[in-house]
């Protein structure tokens, strides 16, 4: 069936509609939000393929019209390919009201225990039987520890192919994300300093100042190691310390990751910490002992990183907003010059991003003593792209380079499972140390794993 559509221009016409994307989760917070500004300002640009149709779909009644109106204010135009159908995930009778298109992309904007069966009526409905010409994107988490991630991956490989699947970190559509592989592999000066011989430790901080905001029920069931580690963090690591893929296409990249996360593990020297107000907000539990701290130490065991320490820090209610890298170089075999300070690569992906390299230059006057100098680029985040914009994009155009490989998750999980242990039998102290709002965690505790290069 061919879907025609109604768009306004000089006279009436008819325009053929063959390509398109369904949102499923249409009346949720995200596809208001994100996924249909996104969509918006491809469409601004001209980078929707010509004949796109826009699809919202969910369980509730809601009408075409009342939809569209509940998105706010959009161009008449823009709206014209905008269309809402009420289905049921969970019943794959439901999903044969959705419109039919030469080439789909399904957007799963729903809550992960929904995933599996989401998966199953696609596919058994007939609507992703062409791995070319269908696709679907999954929001994170996948899977809620190793184990989850393992049977959920079960069901994507009997009913899809990876290449259909586009699992979603938000943070890999960043510009400034994608710039450490631009920074990293466009430019020697770099290359040879970015290993285990001249490095010291590097430092990856993802913080924030707020609290939950509204986000409470996820929140308390999934705490800070779901929320930012397992996911955000592991991927930033995997940018800063892969090898150099032989060519920039999503397999050549994936492989690279996968390799970088098969080789890393956690060090002794966990942390875990919940600032002292969280118990006290809407919808947690008041006994609750979720994380909204943590950091620690990873190392990489390969030949590149081996004994490198990589320090990481993230967390709520803390006292400065950014997410940051802090590569810190070993000092001169020979200290010469009063004053010297070992060099600095500070990778400031937001906000106000940009990139630092900090080296010691001499002192004005008689003496020998030298002094930090620091040579910046900012980076013109006002010309980037939102995350969605970027990573919808992609996935309309079936480039994976920016979504997560199955490997990749599977590796994650391993790595952060001895932190997502509850009781006393646990192999590490998982029970929150708690400490104060607008702090740098649990201090006494964290301050003993490394001197942090703390961001400002």
């Amino acid at each position: 069936m061919k879907i025609t559509i109604m768009k306004q221009t000089n006279t009436m016409e008819t325009e053929l509609l063959t390509r398109g994307i369904v949102i499923f989760g249409a009346t949720g917070d995200l596809c208001k939000r994100k996924l249909i500004p996104a969509l918006h300002k491809l469409w601004e640009k001209d980078l929707l393929p010509k004949g796109f149709l826009i699809t919202g779909a969910a369980r509730r009644d809601v009408g075409v019209d009342a939809w569209k109106k509940s998105l706010g204010e959009y161009p008449e135009e823009f709206l014209h390919q905008l269309d809402y159908v009420s289905c049921d995930l969970s019943c794959q009778e439901s999903l044969n009201t959705l419109p039919k298109t030469d080439d789909t992309t399904y957007f799963l904007s729903v809550p992960p225990e929904r995933y599996e069966w989401a998966i199953i009526n696609l596919k058994q409905g007939g609507l992703l039987d062409d791995p070319e010409k269908s696709r679907v994107v999954i929001e994170k988490p996948f899977g809620y520890d190793y184990q989850s991630a393992n049977h959920l991956q079960s069901v994507v490989e009997r009913h899809l192919r990876e290449k259909q699947v586009y699992r979603i970190d938000h943070y890999l559509g960043k510009d400034t994300v994608n710039n450490i592989l631009a920074t990293r592999f466009g430019n020697i000066l770099l290359e040879p300093l970015w290993n285990r011989e001249y490095i010291e430790e590097i430092q990856i901080f993802a913080t924030e100042t707020i609290g939950c905001e509204g986000r409470s029920q996820y929140y308390d069931g999934a705490g800070v190691v779901r929320d930012m580690l397992q996911n955000h963090m592991l991927q930033i690591l995997a940018l800063v310390a892969m090898e150099a893929p032989c060519r920039m296409d999503a397999k050549e990249i994936r492989r690279e990751k996968v390799k970088v996360l098969s080789a890393t593990h956690l060090g002794e020297d966990m942390i875990l910490g919940q600032y002292e107000t969280y118990r006290d907000e809407e919808g947690v539990d008041p006994d609750s002992n979720t994380p909204t701290y943590v950091a620690g130490t990873l190392f990489i065991d390969n030949w590149r990183w081996k004994g490198v320490p990589f320090r990481f820090m993230t967390g709520k209610k803390m006292p400065y907003q950014c997410v940051e890298v802090i590569v810190k170089l070993k000092a001169p075999p020979l200290g010469l010059f009063e004053g010297e300070t070992p060099g600095r690569i500070v990778m400031r992906l937001q906000p106000h991003a940009h990139l630092d390299i900090q080296i010691d230059v001499k002192s004005p006057g008689l003496g020998e003593s030298v002094e930090l100098a620091t040579l910046t680029h900012r980076y013109p985040d006002w010309l980037g792209v939102d995350g969605y914009e970027k990573l919808l994009y992609d996935a309309i155009e079936s480039d994976q380079s920016h979504f997560v490989h199955s490997e990749e998750v599977i590796e994650s999980w391993r790595i952060v499972d001895d932190l997502l242990c509850t009781g006393d039998s646990c192999p590490i102290r998982t029970t929150p140390y708690i400490h104060e709002v607008g702090s740098w965690g649990p201090r006494n505790e964290t301050d003993s794993i490394t001197n942090w290069d703390y961001p400002e």
